[in-house]
């Protein structure tokens, strides 16, 4: 994914009592997306009070990265059954026309 610096904008967000200021193309998906980072480590630190900012970072990133991957797989079914039914369609139409 690669950010075009010609169409961004500047975005500060506040994600575990810290702000960062970002470059967004999107500015709603910016503080959408900061909104969870955020509220994904602020469960992760009730969870694991007394960790330090780095070790909750680390635990959010692989319980995003988790979710994300989960996606991708629920994606690639769904991609698999489509082909698998536009393929028997397929069939179907093909032998209605060779009757």
């Amino acid at each position: 994914m690669e950010l075009n610096l010609s169409e961004t904008k500047t975005i500060k967000v506040k994600i575990l009592n810290t702000e960062y200021t970002l470059k967004v193309e999107d500015e709603e998906l910016g503080y959408k997306v900061a909104e969870y980072v955020d509220g994904v480590m602020r469960e992760l630190e009730s969870k694991f009070p007394g960790r330090n900012a780095l070790t909750i970072a680390v635990l959010a990133a692989l319980n995003i990265a988790e979710e994300l991957f989960r996606e991708r797989m629920k994606h690639d079914n769904v991609e698999g059954e489509i082909e698998n039914l536009l393929m028997d369609l397929s069939n179907r139409v093909d032998k209605i026309l060779s009757l």
